[in-house]
């Protein structure tokens, strides 16, 4: 999906270019500019501090009988029964140049189903988009703006939806949003520090060209564009209004935990195996970390199999903690780019067929679902500000590592070992040492973000 981006809301900014990086250039992401400011912005940057707002309450949620994620050795899904262990010592490994053996990743998205309710809060203005295109549904339901409710929610097919006009009116004591534009099934919401792009029956939504996949398609009613209520809760306000994140928990410390590892080789790339970069990557992520202040634990730190469920036992046994899984991606031999994975919220589908279907009972990891996805886009965004990669966007998935998790944790797929150009770079120290230098940023601006509301400090 390509987007029209008014002229004046694009700016140059200076790309960060590692002295020696590899010799071949990946296709540039869009936007980087505005990428680097939505960092800036939302996650510990220096613009003016502007009032806060009041958080839109969480839903509640049902019940009903899990759908299982289905995998095989080496997946992200499901866990493997061996015993964990932690690995103290820090030792370099052997990059295994071999065949490349691309894998073509799995797209479909699973179909959505209902959704939980939200409680009405207090009020704002009500100005008046006009979409043009309209998605024919059965509204059952219609709460309208009121005194005490600043939501105007329309229950669609059994599914409540919150008007974009309402979703204006209540960031806009944040952002100062100047500006609405309709073309087609196009839609800008826009402001001089927000530019917030969607389109109808598509579940892309761009923040500052920064890529997000909802969990449910952006539709239209008679004249209103409709984003899920629960879109707005799991997404969109823990993204605008991190400092509102309820049960935010301090953190001093930082679990990082390369993929694979051992017999379980990950995807097999064109200069070397996934195992291998992960840990190099992981190894360089600890250095970066423990220079900003960090503790740090490696859930390995030689060429060791821990089992997926082992990972989560040593994240959760560590206090004071993040999470951050670093894998590789694998897939045709054009695939290129960077994404960043939070577990799908309770009553939404994963983003890929293979990423655990439908979370109908929510799991564990859920109860820290706005942390993760703060978290995520942190890491994406001054990932994507700090080198040249494809944004393939923040997406949804009931990876093990992240189910159980009981505290803050993503998965981040740092480029493409089946495309040769993206695993030439991957295999540089000095894109790992980039991009891990990256991520240590981000866990910085993260925490700064979620600072006013963290508890238990220490």
């Amino acid at each position: 999906m390509t987007f029209g981006s008014p002229a004046s809301f694009r700016r140059v900014a200076a790309v960060i270019v590692v002295a020696g990086l590899a010799v071949v250039v990946i296709q540039p992401a869009r936007g980087e500019a505005e990428k680097k400011g939505f960092l800036s912005k939302i996650f510990g940057g220096t613009e003016p501090e502007v009032k806060s707002i009041e958080k839109p309450t969480v839903p509640q949620t049902k019940s009903a009988t899990e759908s299982k994620p289905k995998s095989t050795l080496g997946s992200k899904s499901k866990p493997k029964a061996s015993k964990a262990k932690s690995v103290a010592a820090k030792s370099s490994t052997t990059v295994q140049k071999t065949t490349p053996k691309p894998i073509e990743a799995e797209k479909k998205v699973e179909p959505p189903k209902q959704t939980p309710k939200l409680e009405p809060q207090a009020p704002l203005p009500a100005p008046q988009p006009k979409p043009a295109a309209t998605i024919t549904a059965n509204v059952k339901r219609e709460v309208k703006p009121s005194a005490t409710n600043p939501w105007h929610i329309i229950d669609v097919g059994g599914r409540d939806y919150v008007t974009l006009e309402s979703i204006r009116n209540f960031y806009n004591p944040l952002f100062g949003f100047t500006g609405f534009r309709q073309q087609g099934n196009h839609i800008w919401l826009m402001s001089s520090k927000l530019v917030i792009k969607a389109q109808i029956g598509s579940q892309e939504l761009l923040m500052n060209n920064m890529k997000f996949i909802l969990s449910f398609p952006v539709i239209s009613q008679g004249e209103r564009t409709l984003i899920s209520r629960l879109d707005l809760v799991k997404l969109v306000d823990p993204i605008l209004n991190p400092s509102h994140i309820q049960g935010a928990e301090y953190f001093d410390t930082v679990v990082v935990d390369a993929g694979h590892g051992g017999h379980d080789a990950g995807a097999r790339g064109v200069y070397g195996y996934e195992k291998n970069y992960a840990l190099q990557m992981a190894q360089h992520l600890r250095t970066a970390l423990m220079a900003r202040g960090f503790k740090v634990v490696l859930t390995r730190s030689t060429d060791t199999f821990i089992s997926l469920s082992g990972r989560v036992s040593i994240a959760n046994q560590i206090p004071n903690s993040i999470f951050i899984s670093l894998h590789l991606n694998s897939g045709g031999s054009t695939a290129s780019g960077i994404e960043t994975w939070a577990l799908t919220p309770q009553n939404a589908a994963a983003t890929i067929s293979r990423g655990g279907g439908y979370n109908v009972n929510g799991t564990t990891g859920n109860k820290q679902d706005s942390a993760n996805i703060a978290l995520a886009s942190a890491v994406q965004a001054r990932v994507l500000s700090t080198v040249k990669v494809v944004d393939r966007g923040i997406k949804r998935a009931q990876w093990s590592v992240l189910t159980g998790i009981k505290k803050p944790g993503i998965l981040f797929e740092g480029g493409f070992v089946t495309n040769s150009k993206e695993c030439l770079l991957i295999a540089s120290g000095n894109y790992q040492k980039t991009v891990a230098a990256a991520i240590a940023e981000a866990v910085v601006n993260y925490r700064k973000a979620l600072e006013p509301a963290m508890v238990n400090r220490r």
